[in-house]
């Protein structure tokens, strides 16, 4: 009986897991109105997918997600060898969402940075019995530090051949990977402190996430935008996300009209975010396992 009921628990926490993940993917792309970046009003920057493409590639992707959560729940084995076991399983995700998108990458940095935290979230679960949010934080980097940094050694030594080789050759830019090499400090300093902060105070969620993705742009150097523009295109971007959060932001006239029309200009000088948009869906998903801890009675104790 003991056995049955310890298996029914375990089958419920997936569950849960699978429904946080998917909602979080979808809540981020529901967000509007984003600079560049697809929503429930337009396209943004991209000509090759909308919100229903997007629907299509957060299903055929989170069961891959909740496979490296579980991965990390039954781990016992070095930091780094569970990032390389999720990583496999992130190859098969890209691969499902390439088939669910007829070859558009909706996703792809959403599976690295979700599959982190992912796995993370289930080792930390099955060694404190809730999710730690500051810990889950602090062991993706555990996981991808040495991994990463032995990659980035390698890419000084070869040619590149994605948009982030060349870019680190180019600028010394790290990216995502060198944001979860450091446990994500923007997530952790800047997106889930905002959107944490807005949710217990009651805020509308749908603004407080287009102020915490506006936060998230100011601090981050993403490298979606680098790939597509260049520098001054990031530093104009940071600076108009700036100027709306100073008006309020989301939650103000005047920093609405100004975020409206930063994505009319974004549109025209094709930059698109991805990056930032993929921290906020982090922070969302980092949101949901804390509902989860008070729903299953534990609550990660603040400093």
């Amino acid at each position: 009986m003991y056995g049955k009921t310890q298996e029914s628990a375990q089958i419920s926490l997936l569950n849960h897991i699978e429904t946080s993940i998917q909602n979080a993917l979808l809540e981020e792309v529901y967000t509007t109105p984003k600079p560049g970046l697809v929503d429930q009003y337009d396209t943004g920057a991209h000509t090759d997918m909308d919100c229903q493409l997007f629907e299509k590639s957060a299903s055929a992707i989170t069961p891959y997600l909740k496979q490296m959560f579980f991965t990390g729940l039954e781990w016992n084995q070095s930091p780094s060898d569970l990032f390389r076991a999720i990583r496999k399983t992130g190859i098969y995700a890209e691969k499902a969402m390439f088939r669910a998108t007829d070859g558009v990458n909706t996703h792809k940095g959403a599976i690295f940075t979700m599959g982190i935290l992912s796995a993370s979230a289930g080792k930390m679960y099955a060694e404190y019995g809730y999710f730690p949010i500051s810990r889950i934080l602090q062991f993706t980097s555990e996981m991808t530090k040495e991994v990463l940094e032995r990659e980035f050694h390698r890419m000084e030594k070869k040619e590149p051949d994605t948009y982030g080789e060349k870019l680190y050759r180019k600028y010394g830019e790290r990216g995502i990977r060198g944001q979860a090499q450091l446990g994500f400090p923007v997530l952790a300093l800047t997106a889930y402190p905002n959107l944490s902060y807005s949710r217990r105070h009651g805020y509308d969620l749908n603004k407080s996430n287009i102020n915490t993705l506006l936060c998230t742009i100011t601090k981050l150097n993403d490298t979606n935008i680098l790939a597509r523009s260049s520098y001054s295109d990031l530093k104009w971007l940071k600076h108009k996300a700036l100027r709306s959060l100073k008006r309020g932001g989301a939650f103000t006239v005047s920093g609405m009209k100004q975020l409206i029309e930063m994505n009319q200009e974004c549109i025209w000088r094709n930059i698109s975010p991805g990056g930032s948009a993929d921290i906020l869906a982090a922070a969302i998903f980092l949101w949901k396992l804390e509902q989860l801890n008070e729903e299953f009675g534990h609550e990660e104790k603040k400093n």
